[in-house]
């Protein structure tokens, strides 16, 4: 992930921590762990670590694979389970499943843009519902749009004040995409109040700590 919006993160190991919290508790855990990439809240694809990146409108191959194997029966798969969702969508454009399994599958395979569509015509059919809207924050943080990421990371919350993952994302995107320091502290204030068996907490209090003493106004 190379964002502007990070460069305060002056300490690799700090990146290191915000990027990977990101990939691995989006929403929901256990996570299928990717680098560098989050993942969907209503599970990925269904193939393990490695997650083909469509190209344009459909899953194109992965130039870095050896062709034949287990590489073309996984794409071949995804090509047919994405005619299927289209065809579903095509057949009743209010098919709620459908768009939000094209959704995730987009997001999975990092088309934030392809994803962000999907999430939107899903939304506006089913506007409570929370994992999908944290979902496509997170697609809108990784296209830039960190302000917008946080509006529907704040939407969720009016749906679901409880919907800790979408508070821990709301802390996430806060520190690494705005150094707001105050956002991120309530925000994983509230992880704990809420999860309190959080596993990670520690990490968490540690990466506002180090961010504070990089930055003490909290600016």
């Amino acid at each position: 992930m190379n964002k502007d919006q990070v460069q305060f993160l002056l300490s690799g190991i700090l990146f290191g921590f915000l990027v990977g919290y990101i990939i691995a508790y989006a929403v929901h855990e256990p996570r299928v762990v990717q680098q560098a990439a989050p993942v969907p809240a209503a599970g990925n694809m269904g193939m393990g670590q490695s997650v083909p990146q469509p190209a344009g409108d459909a899953p194109g191959t992965d130039s870095g694979a050896p062709p034949g194997g287990g590489n073309e029966q996984m794409m071949a798969r995804v090509f047919e389970e994405i005619t299927a969702l289209k065809a579903a969508i095509e057949k009743d454009p209010k098919d709620v499943r459908a768009l939000l399994r094209l959704a995730n599958m987009y997001h999975d395979a990092r088309k934030f843009d392809q994803a962000v569509d999907y999430y939107k015509k899903a939304l506006a059919l089913s506007p409570k519902d929370v994992d999908a809207r944290t979902d496509m924050g997170i697609c809108l943080y990784e296209m830039g749009m960190p302000d917008d990421a946080i509006a529907q990371f704040r939407t969720s919350l009016q749906y679901g004040p409880d919907h800790w993952q979408t508070w821990l994302n709301l802390g996430i995107v806060s520190l690494s995409g705005k150094n707001d320091l105050k956002t991120a502290t309530e925000a994983f204030a509230k992880v704990e109040e809420l999860n309190p068996g959080f596993k990670d907490l520690p990490v968490l209090k540690d990466a506002l700590k180090k961010a504070s003493a990089a930055h003490p106004s909290g600016s």
